[in-house]
This record gives C-alpha cells, sequence and structure tokens, in this order.
C-alpha cells in the first residue's frame, strides 16, 4: 500500500494559545504547527493520500529526572503519614494515574519530603495527592509541579489555513514531565485510532499480551488535500521543545 515511504521530524514549541481546559482550538492561525502533509497544495498527482503508523515525541535534549519543557508551576503542599496534598490555586492538568515531578522546595517542620516522580493517587480541579515515604507530624510548605504538556493534533483540509475554524481537533496527547517520557510514542500508548488497514498485519491485536508486535493496526489516514497540525496547551511559548516524528508514507 505505502509506496513511498516518509518520515517528518518537526520542533514543537508554539502554543495555542489558551489552556486546551478552556478550548482545543488555538486562538490564531499562527498557534499551530505544521507536522505533516498529503498534499494540501493539490500539486501531487501522483498520490491519493497518506498512511501514518506511529507518531513519537522526541524531548529536544536528554533529561534524568524531568522534563522541564516550561516553568514549573508553584503550588503549596500539606504532608501527613504517607499522603501528600498539593494545591494549585490555579489548576492543574494532571489525571490519575498519571506521573509527576515534585521538588519540595520549603518546609514547616521536621524533614522537607524527598523530591522525586509520584502517581498521581486523586484530583480536584486545584489539588491532588500522591503516596510519599512515611512523615511524621504534619508538614507543610511550598513545592514547584512539574505537570504535563498537552499537545493536541488537527486534521486540516486545506493548503493554506486563514481561519482556525479549519482546525479540527482529533486526539490530545498529554506528556508527563518525568525522564521515563523523554521519548514517547503514541502508537505504543494507543493514542493513536484504530484503522482498517487492507494488509493483514503479524501478531495479535492491541489489547492483548501480544499487542506491541502488531503496531501498524493504529494509525491515520489521511486523504490527498489533508495535513496534520499540533499545537501545546497554554498561553506560552515551550522554553524547551519537542521533536514531533510522524513515520507514514503515500499511496
Amino acid at each position: 500500500m505505502v509506496d513511498r515511504p516518509a518520515t517528518t521530524s518537526t520542533l514543537l514549541t508554539v502554543a495555542s494559545g489558551q489552556a486546551f481546559s478552556t478550548s482545543l482550538i488555538p486562538t490564531a492561525v499562527g498557534n499551530a504547527t505544521k507536522v505533516f502533509d498529503a498534499d494540501s497544495a493539490l500539486t501531487d498527482t501522483s498520490i491519493s493520500g497518506a498512511y501514518i503508523d506511529d507518531i513519537w515525541f522526541r524531548y529536544s535534549k536528554r533529561v534524568i529526572e524531568k522534563i522541564d519543557a516550561k516553568t514549573a508551576t508553584s503550588g503549596t503542599y500539606s504532608a501527613a503519614s504517607t499522603t501528600a496534598t498539593i494545591t494549585i490555586s490555579g489548576g492543574h492538568n494532571l489525571e490519575v494515574g498519571q506521573s509527576v515531578f515534585l521538588d519540595f522546595t520549603s518546609y514547616s517542620a521536621g524533614t522537607v519530603p524527598i523530591d522525586g516522580t509520584f502517581t498521581i493517587v486523586t484530583v480536584t480541579p486545584t489539588t491532588f495527592t500522591v503516596t510519599i515515604p512515611a512523615v511524621g507530624s504534619t508538614i507543610t510548605g511550598n513545592v514547584s509541579v512539574y505537570d504535563p504538556t498537552d499537545f493536541c493534533f488537527y486534521l486540516v483540509s486545506t493548503g493554506s489555513v486563514t481561519n482556525i475554524n479549519q482546525f479540527f481537533p482529533l486526539f490530545v496527547a498529554s506528556i508527563d514531565s518525568v525522564a521515563a517520557q523523554q521519548y514517547c510514542s503514541l502508537t505504543l500508548k494507543e493514542i493513536l485510532p484504530f484503522v482498517n488497514h487492507p494488509v493483514v498485519q503479524a501478531g495479535s491485536n492491541f489489547g492483548s499480551a501480544n499487542n506491541e508486535i502488531a503496531p501498524k493496526q493504529r494509525g491515520l489516514m489521511l486523504s490527498r488535500g489533508q495535513a496534520l497540525y499540533v499545537s501545546v496547551s497554554g498561553a506560552t511559548a515551550l522554553t524547551n521543545g519537542f521533536y514531533c516524528n510522524v513515520q507514514g508514507g503515500y499511496y
């Protein structure tokens, strides 16, 4: 099916102009970056579309603790026993089960909790809890939170984008700001949608014990004249960007 392989790599730093909790649509045409093009200008009559079988992110530098793509969010915490409750007055984008790097910068008494990567246990719009090594009496203080970076992918069906209404959201990928996610495949994370691929692939379906040996069961199909764009949640550009790598081909 794919007779013209294509792999692209695009550095993403541009923010959408607003948090995705407000809207997924960029506030301006220039607030999204093109990462793959299936002849959106309609100048190549030899193709009829494109197939994408993997999209993966690579952080723009190597880190060993945390991804510092943007300035850490300042918050406060209250730790007792093995639970720390973190409060961010302006809200956060964390979900239960995600990983977050916490840098405890001050403490009221006893011993400051140990910095590190923690798993989110519960959330409210302005607070979340994590499990920490046991502390004695209740400790309060300030904490820097390295929250996830959210990317929204858009389908655009024109060669020249002139209005934000031409961005059609497909899905959001949230990348935890921890070292383990400095390389992140959206196929292996099962974020890309399922596709009806005409070529039978070896291995078992996603969700089975052998799901990683059949990655082409997830991907995107673009028709000629379409393109894939991405934007980053927020009003401020990333300090350090991510390379968005797209692998596929034309048919």
